[in-house]
């Protein structure tokens, strides 16, 4: 999936929010997405963090795992499937930190397994008699543990015509991981009839149009030709671009 920057307003007043709208994020990370194979050559990663702040930054880190729960995505922690290290530091300013990430579940999973590492900027103290907006900053490394000859296998489930955000015409299509990786739109072709998506278009489309293995998903997808419930479509898998 492509990465998440969430901004946590842990203390504020209606009338200083303005404060918050100058923000800039206090920290770089990189790298952002991580592929993880359950070898033991593979199951180890870093990540750098580094304080493009002029202040010391306290950060936290945590991990969840993503999970379909009837078909909608979920986040579990999952702390026990890694040793983080540190689980918490403080960067200087200008400084960088390294964090490793080990995969420590020790079962082979029969399918790929995704996760978020969660770096959070712990929030300063606000003074006694000081007002004010504090704002946290939480990055979310994606975290993909990947065995071999794991593969995504789109099927359709449904598709129907639909009208989209400001009257668009198109149609939703639903559509299920039977695989045993996980799948992303955009890593695939697309044919309706005689129309068809590069995966530029469908990123266009869609977006990532990330799911799990066995996880079912409907996307609205923009186009002005005829669809009925009857329609199909037919999806080839091409790699990522």
């Amino acid at each position: 999936m492509i990465a998440i920057v969430r901004k946590l307003v842990l203390a504020a007043s209606a009338a200083c929010l303005l404060c918050a709208t100058g923000a800039v994020a206090s920290m770089r990370v990189n790298p952002l997405i991580i592929y993880m194979s359950p070898t033991a050559q593979g199951s180890s990663s870093v990540v750098q963090l580094t304080n493009v702040t002029d202040a010391d930054l306290p950060v936290d880190v945590s991990v969840v795992k993503r999970t379909a729960v009837d078909g909608v995505e979920v986040d579990v922690p999952a702390d026990d499937d890694f040793i983080i290290f540190p689980p918490q530091m403080i960067i200087r300013p200008g400084q960088t930190q390294t964090l490793r990430i080990q995969w420590v579940a020790g079962v082979v999973p029969p399918a790929s397994e995704s996760y978020y590492v969660y770096v959070t900027q712990v929030p300063a103290a606000l003074q006694p008699g000081q007002s004010g907006v504090r704002v946290a900053y939480r990055f979310g490394v994606s975290v993909h543990m990947v065995p071999p000859r794991t593969q995504p296998d789109l099927r359709m489930v449904s598709i129907s015509p639909a009208t989209g955000p400001e009257g668009v015409a198109g149609f939703e299509l639903t559509l299920r991981n039977d695989g045993t990786r996980y799948a992303r739109m955009s890593e695939h072709e697309m044919t309706l009839g005689n129309k068809s998506w590069s995966r530029t278009d469908l990123k266009t489309a869609v977006g990532t149009g990330f799911m799990l293995p066995g996880q079912q998903r409907t996307f609205f997808v923009p186009y002005d030709g005829e669809v009925t419930t009857s329609s199909s479509v037919t999806l080839v898998q091409r790699g990522a671009i």
